[in-house]
Parts: structure tokens; C-alpha cells; sequence
């Protein structure tokens, strides 16, 4: 109940703030809104046939990928908002380069959303850390700026130090795969007295491989956590089935050419 109450505080809050001071596009920039209607309508929202654990759009039917079968994950499952072009990547790059919270409160009822109709129960919900040397560096976590207002939607508990980034890692940009696996080996623990037992959600802006959510998933398993799901804003390389937002029920998109 509380957690409901904080969550239309936190509306209310932004509401007014928009009102006194008329946010910017995070897309386009046209003054009047967070993300203008014309930019929503461009996001392509990954919709269909997915793979029940990872989240990879299939287009055969599949409920499991090829990738999970060989190497099934530590996390139970894991969605994704959108596709990582375009508006969702300039709304992205908002939140990790400008400070733009604002934006992790406005999709936060998009996100409550893909919760629900993946049908989690989940304990928590905890932002990908960053390391202490990189938090410094920039001065905040975006992945904070999304998962704080969505625990609010959602009237769950927020456990930001449930997990910490032990060590600073290279870059994952430009990395393969593999590469990106082995660069976050042990870079994450957990803490067993907040997470035993619990089912978590942890949320990041986006996913590539899978690399971080995995690591991130072990640390809180190794510590005693019940079932660990995951939640980003994009995905990188998804390019197959989406449907548009404005018109989910009838306007289905090949993203073939992404």
C-alpha cells in the first residue's frame, strides 16, 4: 500500500514538474513531453513469439532458442520493451549520458505492463550495479532511474543494495559474446541477507548477449536468491517480430531490415 502511494506521489511529482518546467523530446526535441506522441508511435516493441527464457524473438513457433537449449541460463527469464534503434536508443543514451529520470518514470508503466503478462511473482526489484569507480564517474545509475519508479508501479519492495559491482570492468561495447561472458565473471555479489528466499527482478537499459544479466543472476543464485527474472528497456540485435505500441492489435512489423 505504501509502495502504491509512493508511486502516485512520484507521478504527481513529475506531473507538476512538467508542468512548470516543459520537458523536452528525449527523441526529437520538441518542447511539451518527456517522448512526444510522434516518437512513441516510431518505438517497435518486441512483441510475438518468444523464447520463454531469454527473450529472443523466433519466428517458428519455438518456445525455446537454440542458445538456451545448448546453454540454459542462471535467470529464469528475461523480456525486452523494444528493439534498441532509434527512439529507444536516443531515449537510452537520455538516461545513461543526460540524467534524464524523468524518462525511467515514463516507462515505467510500459514496463509494469510486460510484468504482468509474463506472469512473475517476484520479491524484488534491484538495477544493475554499476562499479564504485564508474558510479563516481558519472554520478548516478540509469538502470536506477527505470527500476526505482517501476518497483513503485508495481508495489514491490526496491532493493538497490541487494547487489554490488565488486570490481570495475572494461567497457562490453565492441566486445563478442564470449568476450562479454568473461568480462563480468565475479564482478557482482550478492547480499544473502536481503536476497535469501526472495524471487528478484533485476532491470537494466539494455541487453545485448545476456552477458551482464547472467553474471548478475549467479551472484544473487550463489547467495541464496529464489528465482531471478530480468527486465530492459531494448534490445540489441532483435530483429524479428514487433508490433507497434499505438496499434499493437493489428499493425505487425517485420524487423528484418534492422
Amino acid at each position: 500500500m505504501k509502495t502504491r502511494l509512493a508511486a502516485f506521489v512520484l507521478r504527481g511529482f513529475w506531473q507538476s514538474l512538467d508542468w512548470i518546467y516543459p520537458p523536452v523530446c528525449a527523441s526529437c526535441g520538441e518542447i511539451g513531453s518527456r517522448l512526444c506522441t510522434k516518437c512513441q508511435s516510431m518505438i517497435k516493441f518486441i512483441r510475438g513469439n518468444r523464447c520463454g527464457i531469454c527473450g529472443e524473438p523466433m519466428p517458428d513457433g519455438r518456445t525455446t532458442c537454440a542458445a538456451c537449449q545448448n546453454r540454459p541460463p542462471t535467470f529464469a527469464a528475461v523480456v525486452n520493451l523494444a528493439v534498441y534503434e532509434g527512439v529507444i536508443r536516443d531515449c537510452i543514451h537520455s538516461l545513461k549520458y543526460a540524467n534524464n529520470p524523468g524518462l525511467g518514470e515514463f516507462f515505467s508503466d510500459w514496463l509494469e505492463e510486460l510484468v504482468y503478462d509474463a506472469g512473475w511473482s517476484v520479491d524484488g526489484v534491484l538495477p544493475v550495479p554499476l562499479s564504485a569507480q564508474r558510479l563516481a564517474e558519472r554520478g548516478y545509475n540509469q538502470a536506477a532511474s527505470i527500476a526505482r519508479p517501476l518497483a513503485l508501479r508495481l508495489g514491490i519492495r526496491y532493493l538497490p543494495f541487494a547487489i554490488e559491482c565488486v570490481r570495475d570492468t572494461p567497457s562490453q561495447v565492441g566486445l563478442s559474446g564470449e568476450a562479454r561472458r568473461k568480462n563480468v565473471i565475479g564482478a557482482f555479489k550478492a547480499n544473502p541477507d536481503v536476497v535469501a528466499g526472495k524471487r528478484m527482478l533485476i532491470v537494466d537499459d539494455v541487453m545485448t548477449t545476456g552477458a551482464t544479466l547472467e553474471a548478475c543472476a549467479s551472484a544473487l543464485r550463489e547467495a541464496g536468491s529464489g528465482e531471478v527474472y530480468g527486465l530492459t528497456l531494448g534490445r540489441f540485435g532483435a530483429h524479428l517480430t514487433t508490433v507497434n505500441k499505438s496499434n499493437r492489435s493489428s499493425s505487425i512489423i517485420n524487423q528484418s531490415n534492422y
